[in-house]
């Protein structure tokens, strides 16, 4: 049997007998903003409306879906403590980047094969507007009591619109106002990149809002870890990054020693990012400085970002 409590937080109005939550609310906005974006960019990119319309009709669901699955495979303890009804309380939120990314590739190869368009076209076409949803759902966070992550551990960091004071005095929702930020700078960058050639914009906003994932969810530490120091979402970051760059390499036809440079570079990077996230971690050696260790993170982080963009500014040299 599962239960829950109620939440702490109160609906703005009712609509059609059903409440709706500052976050609903900041969702469904920018999900109106996303699709506006996305028309108005069809003829940059040269993307049918109609296929717009068809990502949008399959992305909201798939999204929606994924995004509450793999928050729930992160939380699997939560699962089997409560039961299955946990999956089903949407009305509670709960739901993972990692699963919303899936849904909206997953929804981009589903309209290529129906529409018969390029998939990082449609990429090019939607991002822009997805990275301004990411933004008002991250900034919504800030409006909600529950489910806003830890207390912000970095002092520099504790200041509106970054921070503001939680229930208990403490410093909250600097890593969400910090993710939306950059979300809204990539979005913005973005909208106002030129169709061609495809695959540009969409590429640079995605390298840009997964390396500033990884450097802004460094900043937090709660139970969603894994090997207790790293989290979900950075590695999923990450692999995305990774994957981005093996792909550009590719359609470069880099020779076998920029592979190794760049693919050695970029694992490198990993390898001092992981190490600094254990030593912050204070286990082993708690005298190590915070402020080096988040130094070393953005330099890594920035490494890797400038290794991908390079290599998609080649790959697109040659279409």
């Amino acid at each position: 049997m599962y239960f829950f409590t109620e939440p702490t937080h109160e609906a703005l109005f009712t609509l059609l007998g059903m409440p709706v939550y500052p976050y609903a609310l900041s969702a469904a906005i920018g999900a109106l903003i996303a699709l506006c974006m996305a028309l108005s960019r069809t003829r940059k990119t040269g993307i049918s409306a109609s296929a717009v319309m068809t990502f949008a009709m399959f992305a909201v669901p798939l999204c929606a879906l994924l995004a509450r699955l793999a928050f729930c495979a992160c939380r699997i303890v939560d699962v089997l403590d409560f039961g299955i009804g946990y999956i089903f309380r949407l009305d509670y939120g709960g739901f993972s980047i990692i699963g919303a990314t899936l849904g909206v590739l997953l929804s981009a190869w589903i309209v290529k094969k129906i529409h018969r368009v390029s998939f990082t076209g449609l990429l090019d076409t939607v991002l822009p507007g997805l990275f301004i949803l990411l933004a008002a759902c991250r900034l919504a966070e800030g409006s909600t009591i529950n489910g806003t992550g830890p207390e912000v551990r970095i002092e520099a960091l504790q200041f509106m619109p970054l921070a503001r004071q939680g229930l208990y005095g403490d410093m909250t929702y600097a890593v969400y106002m910090g993710e939306a930020l950059t979300a809204l700078v990539a979005g913005v960058m973005t909208q106002a990149m030129c169709g061609r050639p495809r695959g540009l914009s969409a590429g640079t906003g995605t390298a840009i809002v997964c390396a500033a994932q990884i450097v802004w969810e460094s900043a937090r530490r709660d139970e969603v870890l894994i090997y207790s120091f790293v989290r979900y979402a950075m590695v999923f970051s990450a692999l995305i990054m990774l994957i981005m760059l093996i792909i550009c390499l590719h359609r470069c036809e880099a020779d076998s020693r920029r592979w190794i440079k760049n693919i050695g570079i970029f694992m490198f990077c990993i390898v001092v990012i992981g190490v600094c996230e254990f030593l912050m971690d204070g286990k082993i050696w708690q005298n190590m400085p915070i402020w080096l260790c988040y130094l070393l993170d953005v330099f890594s982080v920035t490494a890797i970002a400038a290794v991908c963009l390079h290599a998609l500014h080649a790959a697109c040299e040659k279409e």
